[in-house]
């Protein structure tokens, strides 16, 4: 009997633990972006990109996730498809730019950038100011669009 409760309790204290660690972990997509900003960037938050036109794909085709380094005094984003539409999106773009300080930069949306796996990073120095978050992507094929999804936000993550 004595037995059968360290096991009991030894499990008990385990899945307390797995279950603290998922509960308090990030995103797999949001963990793996922090890569791309660069390792002094910590996750801000992310922003849907929901259908605008079409009529196949889910209501959200993917994310832009944002991030900050106080070391750089800049943010980063991403943009990235929902792991359901990863081989089938293409054309992603993102976008950031700071009103107060006039600047932006964005990725995916010059001649030639067709990308699929994500776009970005994109980097803007606006500190203790506002940003304002674009992205898209379409699912199909070029010249032949299923879908597109789109997000944009203004005068967010202000700090």
């Amino acid at each position: 009997m004595q037995k059968l409760r360290a096991v009991l309790a030894a499990s008990t204290v385990g899945a307390a633990a797995i279950a603290g660690m998922v509960a308090n972990a990030p995103t797999a997509a949001a963990a793996t972006s922090t890569s791309l900003c660069g390792s002094t960037y910590g996750y801000v938050g992310k922003h849907a990109m929901t259908k605008v036109s079409g009529r196949e794909g889910p209501r959200t085709g993917g994310y832009v996730y944002v991030y900050y380094s106080a070391k750089t005094k800049k943010n980063c984003a991403i943009s990235k498809p929902v792991p359901e539409l990863r081989g089938k999106a293409w054309g992603l773009g993102v976008g950031l730019h700071s009103p107060t300080y006039k600047d932006g930069e964005s990725d995916g949306y010059a001649r030639g950038q067709v990308y699929t796996r994500w776009a970005g990073p994109v980097y803007v120095k606006s500190p203790h100011a506002c940003i304002n978050v674009v992205g898209d992507m379409n699912i199909g094929a070029p010249g032949h669009v299923r879908a597109h999804y789109e997000v944009s936000k203004n005068g967010v993550h202000c700090g």
